[in-house]
């Protein structure tokens, strides 16, 4: 997936909030959105080089939004919405091994009160698919979430929930930096999201990793990685 034209460079300064950066473009100083609201431990160091998607519009606070960090020798995506699209590119080529054979996938489908981020329909039934960016890694470990997550506890319940009803559901961490060589549970920061992820495993949700390879102009899935689910 390539940025395009859009995307420029630029050097962080600070995080005033969750949702801003104020960084510099071209030698003046301005304002970037922050897609992630994480808390991004590690990449938020100010004179870090960073790229920016210039994305100018009326009903838009900033002109930009923070794309991509440099961390070390490698870039780092700090867009979670990337994630989703990466997967769903992936389906389109059908390039995944994971879901060899599906019939045909949907993207934020409904079922009952839940809306998941893919359907991928076999023969024999579908698979509801979640996806979850992962930014933050530890000596090769990405570790998910970075923060509190009700919102991901509440999609792992759900997946928990069809697959006691005889449905196929899975997880897909995508660790959007070329440095993870596997994927766990952020218990220190979440414990319920690690018990529940334990839970999940035990009871048949599928787990499935990727890290990306970065460049500062392109980003795509690389390699599938173990997700580390151990026990407490």
């Amino acid at each position: 997936m390539r940025f395009g034209q859009s995307i420029v460079d630029g050097v962080f300064l600070e995080r005033p909030n969750r949702y801003l950066a104020r960084v510099l473009v071209d030698g003046h100083e301005t304002l970037a959105h922050i897609p992630d609201p994480g808390r991004l431990p590690g990449l938020m160091i100010p004179e870090r080089k960073v790229r920016l998607i210039h994305n100018p519009g009326p009903k838009r606070k900033t002109d930009y939004s923070l794309a991509l960090v440099r961390h070390g020798e490698i870039w780092v995506s700090v867009y979670p919405v990337f994630a989703n699209k990466l997967v769903g590119d992936a389906l389109l080529r059908r390039s995944l091994p994971e879901f060899d054979g599906f019939l045909e996938f949907k993207s934020e489908v409904k079922m009952g009160d839940s809306r998941f981020d893919f359907r991928i329909d076999f023969a024999d039934g579908p698979l509801y698919l979640e996806v979850k960016s992962v930014s933050h890694v530890e000596e090769g470990v990405g570790k998910f979430p970075d923060a509190p997550t009700k919102r991901g506890a509440k999609h792992l319940r759900e997946l928990i929930e069809l697959k006691n009803e005889g449905h196929r559901s899975a997880v897909m961490f995508v660790s959007q930096r070329q440095d993870t060589t596997c994927v766990t549970s952020n218990d220190s920061i979440d414990p319920e999201f690690g018990i529940l992820l334990r839970q999940a495993h035990e009871e048949g949700v599928e787990l499935y990793a990727y890290n990306c390879e970065v460049s500062d102009n392109d980003i795509s899935l690389n390699i599938a990685l173990p997700v580390k689910v151990t026990k407490t």
